[in-house]
């Protein structure tokens, strides 16, 4: 058992800073606010300095195998490189305060068991697998003059791969959860990484998308979209999917059927402030 004394805390509730408490802490988890520390004589207690202490932040829409914008360079570095990149990442955001992550795309269970067997540190770590993407869509990282040796039209790069009609989309599913992924990410708009699909483009058929959901469901999960448009966001909530990611476009009327559906969006404002700053190869 763990005393932290010496504090102040914001408990994620009242907008007030509180002071003259400690925190005890056991077997991991917080146990109590109080105002007695003598009531734990054998904890051992930790001055804490007057720093402030907090709950864990969550990012819900993390990317661990993203070291750079650059996701076609990132598609050839070596996988130890890669796997280097993501341990320092998942630990700089730990100790920024981020308890909890949600990875959009690529994270897999490599790093996951990593976390969890202390090999690495890291938060808590819920994964997509590879997001999905039609040819050509968002998650299509090939440049429009770029031809396949051997003919064939797929691609599967560092986080995410291609499938096009329901069959395809239902087995690509299907094997990211056999790799315990958490949740599965699709694409249903354009974005602004990708080389060839413009921002406004429609991606998936609603049969795909359905598919993707029904799978998800299965395994008791579900399914989060990149969505900028807001056509886009009504066809998420038409076809069943749970989280809407960025949602950057969407209107007055489209939130209000979001919010009456119980569907959720996870805006990314601060990647595209990032993005409009210092991005030199947007479409």
């Amino acid at each position: 058992m763990k005393l932290l004394k010496n504090i102040r805390i914001f408990d994620g509730f009242s907008e007030n800073i509180l002071e003259g408490l400690s925190i005890v802490i056991d077997g991991g988890r917080i146990q109590e606010l109080t105002k007695r520390p003598d009531n734990y004589p054998n904890a051992e207690q930790l001055d804490c300095g007057g720093r402030f202490v907090m709950p864990g932040l969550i990012d819900a829409h993390f990317h661990a195998y993203s070291p750079s914008f650059n996701i076609l360079q990132n598609d050839h570095m070596p996988h130890a490189l890669m796997a280097n990149h993501a341990a320092k990442i998942l630990e700089d955001t730990l100790l920024r305060g981020f308890t909890t992550v949600r990875d959009a795309a690529g994270g897999d269970i490599g790093l996951w068991m990593a976390i969890e067997q202390d090999l690495i540190r890291g938060p808590r770590f819920y994964f997509s697998g590879k997001a999905i993407s039609q040819t050509g869509g968002h998650g299509d990282m090939r440049p429009g003059d770029h031809s396949e040796a051997c003919g064939c039209s797929g691609y599967s790069g560092s986080i995410t791969l291609v499938a096009d009609g329901v069959d395809a989309v239902r087995k690509a599913v299907r094997e990211e959860l056999r790799k315990g992924a958490h949740q599965i990410k699709l694409f249903v708009s354009g974005g602004v990484l990708s080389p060839t699909d413009p921002l406004w483009m429609p991606q998936f058929t609603d049969e795909e998308i359905r598919a993707a959901v029904y799978e998800a469901k299965t395994r008791r999960t579900y399914v989060m979209a990149h969505c900028h448009t807001d056509e886009g966001a009504r066809r998420c909530v038409e076809n069943g999917v749970r989280t809407i990611e960025h949602g950057t476009m969407i209107g007055p009327d489209t939130a209000e059927l979001i919010a009456e559906s119980g569907t959720f969006v996870v805006p990314t404002l601060s990647v595209v402030n990032i993005l409009q700053e210092h991005a030199t190869f947007l479409n």
